[in-house]
């Protein structure tokens, strides 16, 4: 057996998901410098080469991202046919939840197939602690029997250099709206999301103001990674030339951690519905306001606090309506929050009053959930 972990990670597009690799081989590299990380993309089947690696090292890690879903194996993990072919510790790092609404009731009795029972069976009888990042998900793997597992919050949210350095008031001159991903299947959300645009456009009319994609809008390129399909590259860009149209500035910051990195070190105030935005500006101390389109922006907010609006009153989730969704491009399932502009509004007129003091308070928590991390980390094999 080789000092080192194999990781397996989702990130194919997705700028989030490439800053949880990317923090967390800060993580391991800074806490565990005994162990040589082996980074395997968690979609593909391991071959005899792979399965060997894999067995060689001290544990499997499952990584980051909302991978604890009912088919989480084998559709996020594909691994092996016969899990038993793996014979070393499997344990996840930061793992969370997928929900439409997330709701906490949700969470009470959250599905899973019998292949990732087994998965979940096997992580729960590792000898070692797992790590969630929320505790939407902490709740959801108790109440089907796992017991062992802590909430770390997401690799995402540690910048080593920012750990306890009190955040400073910002001098708003740049703003970044992030947009969401589910306007792609609701004319209502869009809607939604364009009003918040043209009157946060408004309201910064003599600032730097960007709208920012974090998947990418080069057909070609989206279409290469797992799982894309045409329908969520053409809408992202429809939305991009409604944004021309308007003479509203945007970006594409997909492909890599670096350019969300490089991106948001540049931005005072971020606004908008990616997570993982507003993970990154909280982890360096910056303003951010999330809207919360899913279960994983509603989780957030019990991690580190700070601000986080809901954008949906409610989903059609049956069976017949996510048919009808399907099929008849004018049925919408989400009723939204026909208030969330109002609401967005007076939340940034009050921070800046107050100097984004919330920002202090989510600051503060990040560091109390790194000694749990630091726990996490340190108790591997």
């Amino acid at each position: 057996m080789k000092n080192q972990y194999t990781i397996l990670t989702g990130s194919k597009n997705n700028a989030g998901d490439f800053l949880i690799k990317y923090r967390a081989k800060q993580l391991f590299k800074e806490l565990r410098p005994d162990r040589e990380i082996i980074d395997f993309n968690a979609w593909e089947e391991f071959d005899e080469e792979k399965l060997q690696t894999v067995n060689e090292s001290k544990a499997l890690i499952l990584l980051g991202g909302p991978s604890l879903q009912k088919t989480m194996r084998p559709y996020i993990y594909k691994m092996t046919n016969n899990i038993d072919d793996i014979n070393v510790p499997i344990i996840t790092m930061g793992i969370g939840w997928k929900s439409i609404s997330g709701n906490w009731e949700d969470t009470y009795d959250y599905n899973f197939s019998n292949e990732s029972i087994e998965l979940l069976e096997r992580i729960n009888q590792s000898g070692y602690q797992s790590s969630v990042r929320d505790y939407h998900t902490l709740n959801a793997i108790r109440f089907k029997g796992f017991d062992n597992f802590v909430m770390s919050g997401c690799p995402a949210y540690y910048d080593l250099s920012s750990i306890a350095k009190e955040p400073s008031t910002p001098v708003l001159q740049k703003i970044a709206f992030s947009l969401g991903v589910s306007f792609v299947e609701s004319s209502a959300m869009e809607n939604l999301m364009k009003e918040n645009i043209l009157k946060c456009k408004e309201m910064f009319s003599d600032k730097v103001f960007e709208v920012v994609f974090h998947h990418s809008l080069d057909k070609q390129e989206f279409l290469r990674t797992h799982n894309a399909t045409t329908k969520h590259v053409e809408r992202h860009n429809e939305f991009a030339h409604w944004l021309k149209v308007q003479k509203i500035s945007y970006v594409d910051i997909s492909g890599s951690a670096e350019n969300l990195m490089n991106y948001y070190t540049q931005v005072d105030l971020h606004i908008g519905y990616r997570v993982h935005a507003h993970i990154f500006m909280n982890s360096v101390s910056r303003a951010s306001i999330l809207i919360s389109e899913d279960g994983r922006g509603v989780a957030t907010k019990d991690v580190i606090g700070g601000i986080v609006l809901n954008s949906i009153y409610s989903i059609k989730n049956s069976f017949v309506s996510k048919v009808l969704n399907k099929i008849i491009r004018s049925y919408d399932r989400v009723h939204p929050n026909i208030h969330l502009t109002h609401e967005l509004l007076k939340n940034i007129e009050y921070e800046q009053k107050i100097g984004f003091i919330r920002t202090t308070s989510t600051r503060k928590q990040i560091d109390n959930n790194f000694t749990v991390m630091k726990y996490f980390l340190k108790q591997l094999p």
